[in-house]
């Protein structure tokens, strides 16, 4: 069985807002990108990943 794994360098940070992410998040707000992180993180589980790649670049 083949590892699946998500980086998660561009999860949450709001650095990437202006690299044309902002559209992957409902609002900018801290609470709205907490709560899309673990719809994130919970769907990639939810998907198999078992290995999560989180430094910080």
């Amino acid at each position: 069985m083949a590892a699946l794994g998500l980086g998660l360098a561009a999860l949450g940070r709001p650095g990437y807002m202006t690299l044309g992410h902002a559209s992957d998040f409902p609002s900018t707000s801290e609470a709205a990108m907490e709560a899309r992180c673990f719809e994130v993180l919970d769907a990639a589980w939810a998907a198999g990943v078992s290995h999560f790649d989180a430094a910080r670049s």
